[in-house]
């Protein structure tokens, strides 16, 4: 059985604001210093975006007032250059200022759930969900409220809003805010987008771990071709879903569909973790069970052989799981004939057990 434990990676999008629109006669001074800030940040200059940002705000306080919703809007826009340079504080008191001012407005729902939105998604990079939790319920009102206007951002703050709940194994609660990003992104065409894969991702794993297999499996395929379209699978959490679908394919008795799955998630677990890490003593474990359930004996063994070296060194040698593996690599042996080797093994075994009464 596979021990990788999916780590969840939160959307996290923070959402730009746009002001008002003017012709190029009309447009004000700060107009200039807001393209030029969209330019830098696009260019990944997240230190000249805020700068430029901060002279809109200037020039927009001068002309239009501390209140204005304009200036809530560059705030807000400050706020997110702040945060791609991980500023937090600043991020943070640059967001609620804007917030004060939206909430003052008429009109302003959609403006207020965006910046609700990067303020929780902030708490979330944190590690605060406890503060993010309740930004993000507020935002998926708001969205509810404006309906389609903006559906793009409702299924961000919904799938982050998920990952929250499934971190916390709140499962009823997580489903059908991946549902309904999943049913955004598909209306929006964005079906195959890798956000949408990543709340496959999860979905997937919901239901394995509900024992859905049959709903899993799809899932879980679906999100790994998308992922794949984009270039080699190296992240932790989809590596896992990679093995986690091996597994599932072996358990149905469709080794042909497992067999590449599990190798190819050893082999990436391999290059990220090096070779005597245990998470890839898990991933060679559910490539040997494949092959012992194949009858390929000899493939199996040299596998199991790592799984218990990697173990020893790792746990000790009186450790459940070297002894469990022992009993397993014992019972291989068997097969193959080697009764000699299989009971020095089980003897080892038994007396690591004898040690633990």
């Amino acid at each position: 059985m596979n021990s990788t434990k999916i780590t969840l990676t939160a959307i996290l999008s923070l959402m730009i604001l746009t002001g008002a629109q003017y012709t190029s006669a009309q447009a004000p001074v700060w107009s200039k210093a807001n393209a030029s800030a969209v330019a830098a940040r696009e260019h990944g200059e997240y230190a000249l975006a805020q700068t430029f940002y901060q002279e809109a705000i200037d020039n927009q306080v001068q002309a239009l007032g501390a209140e204005n919703p304009e200036v809530a809007v560059s705030l807000n826009n400050l706020a997110v250059s702040f945060q791609d340079q991980s500023k937090y504080p600043q991020a943070e008191q640059a967001y609620l200022q804007a917030l004060t001012i939206l909430e003052k407005g008429k009109n302003q729902d959609s403006r207020i759930a965006r910046t609700l939105n990067n303020l929780a998604a902030l708490y979330q990079e944190e590690g605060a969900n406890d503060k993010a939790e309740p930004l993000y319920a507020q935002a998926m009102g708001l969205w509810k409220k404006l309906g389609k206007k903006d559906s793009a951002n409702e299924a961000v703050t919904a799938a982050s809003l998920a990952d929250i709940y499934h971190s916390r194994n709140q499962l009823v609660d997580a489903e059908p805010l991946y549902l309904r990003a999943l049913t955004l992104w598909n209306e929006q065409g964005k079906s195959e987008s890798t956000e949408a894969a990543d709340a496959m991702i999860h979905l997937g794993e919901i239901y394995h771990s509900q024992s859905k297999n049959a709903e899993a499996a799809p899932i879980y395929a679906h999100a790994l071709a998308i992922w794949e379209s984009a270039g080699p699978v190296e992240r932790t959490d989809l590596i896992a879903a990679e093995a986690t679908l091996g597994e599932i394919y072996r358990a149905e008795g469709k080794y042909e569909e497992a067999q590449p799955l599990l190798e190819q998630a050893l082999k990436a677990m391999e290059q990220k973790l090096g070779p005597d890490h245990l998470d890839v003593a898990a991933s060679l474990n559910d490539l040997a069970l494949l092959y012992y359930c194949e009858s390929k004996y000899d493939a199996a063994e040299p596998l199991y052989k790592r799984v218990l070296d990697i173990r020893e060194k790792n746990l000790g040698p009186s450790d459940p799981a070297v002894l469990q593996t022992m009993q397993i690599y014992a019972e291989l042996l068997r097969q193959e004939g080697r009764k000699m080797e299989a009971r020095k093994l089980e003897s080892l075994s038994a007396s690591g057990m004898t040690a633990h009464l």
